[in-house]
């Protein structure tokens, strides 16, 4: 029994010394090499893959442009909550039915659901509270989708409460941008 390596994705295992002289010399050796080679790219690039973005790594301010897409729409979510204004935070959320939002044991059903419990769970827009980020990382899975983990704080200057947290998102480009289609949170308060 011989064995044939051809890089970590692909072994051959040959049984007759004929087989293994005609394997190691022509074309037979050169078209196995293309099939391992062929294996093994997908394993190798799979491997490279990663966050395009960490706000705490300072070497991925070089990014490719739709992870900094995603970013600036990031950005501009915390920034109108921030300025209380609910409407255009709630506007980078996907407005279909089938959105998906859990906010630790609560799970939302579709944009108006989230609409409306944002809208009434608030209705004193300076109880918001100031919203600062901490991390936050983007994974392009696909051109057109992004997984994003965040990492936050949320202080509430009038009771000097403070929150913390950590959010899962799946955004997708759509023709009028990048919208989150679904999302987890996790709240634990300080």
């Amino acid at each position: 029994m011989y064995i044939i390596s051809i890089g970590r994705a692909m072994t051959i295992l040959l049984s007759d010394r004929d087989v293994l002289r005609r394997v190691c010399s022509g074309r037979l050796l050169a078209a196995l090499v293309l099939l391992g080679l062929a294996c093994c790219l997908p394993a190798a690039a799979q491997e490279q893959k990663g966050w395009q973005f960490d706000s705490l790594d300072p070497n991925s301010r070089i990014f490719k442009p739709d992870a900094q897409q995603v970013y600036e729409v990031l950005l501009r979510m915390l920034d109108r909550w921030n300025a209380h204004d609910m409407e255009a935070h709630l506007d980078v959320y996907w407005n279909s039915p089938d959105l998906l939002v859990v906010v630790g044991s609560e799970q939302f059903d579709g944009w108006q659901q989230l609409h409306d419990s944002y809208m009434n769970g608030y209705p004193n827009r300076n109880a918001m509270g100031f919203i600062q980020p901490k991390r936050i990382q983007i994974r392009m899975l696909k051109p057109d989708l992004a997984l994003v983990l965040t990492w936050w704080s949320v202080a509430f200057p009038s009771s000097k409460a403070e929150m913390v947290g950590n959010s899962i998102m799946n955004l997708e480009k759509f023709n009028n941008g990048w919208k989150i289609v679904a999302s987890h949170t996790s709240v634990n308060e300080m």
